[in-house]
């Protein structure tokens, strides 16, 4: 088995993720990154995500991986829904246990984003910036400022692939990262 872990996040201008817990991205972020973040998930196997993530956009359908401290470490808590808490398991255990094989979102919330960077198992980033402010929020990494974003994704193996790709004529970019070849 071997998977491929995708990033994917949309962040404001000033880099937060969302304006409270909760906040879901639809509200928000154009129907652009909107269609592009649609069409990437139509070709992913499994989600990992925080349970206020899986909370605010439930698709019983979707495979997903759940950080939740509701189990002690990896527990089924549907069909398609595995529940896992780093507290008493390895990420490794869990991808064992789902039999996890091909593209794998990771969609959030700062936790996960965190977790999973640390951990080495982030392939790519894939971000997109709209041009929003919001001024306070959910940032994309714990005691990151947005503008030390970038710097703390290259300490973990990444880099910058390309130029920024216009999404549409509001300003709304996409940006990608590669983990680099060890």
């Amino acid at each position: 088995m071997t998977a491929e872990f995708l990033l994917l996040a949309v962040v404001s201008s000033d880099g937060f993720i969302a304006r409270h817990p909760g906040d879901p991205p639809w509200t928000w972020a154009s129907p652009e990154e909107q269609a592009r973040f649609r069409a990437t998930m139509a070709e992913v196997a499994w989600s990992v995500m925080g349970r206020v993530t899986h909370e605010t956009a439930p698709r019983p359908e979707r495979k997903r991986i759940v950080f939740t401290s509701s189990v002690t470490g990896v527990a089924w808590l549907t069909p398609n829904h595995l529940g896992f808490n780093p507290a008493g398991a390895r990420f490794d255990e869990v991808l064992d246990v789902a039999k996890v094989d091909g593209r794998v979102a990771i969609l959030g919330g700062t936790r996960v984003h965190d977790y999973m960077l640390e951990i080495g198992k982030v392939d790519e980033i894939r971000l997109s910036i709209e041009p929003i402010a919001f001024g306070q929020g959910l940032p994309m990494f714990s005691g990151v400022a947005w503008a030390g974003v970038e710097t703390h994704i290259a300490t973990h193996g990444m880099a910058r692939v390309g130029e920024d790709e216009v999404l549409n004529a509001a300003g709304t970019v996409e940006r990608v990262y590669r983990k680099l070849p060890a």
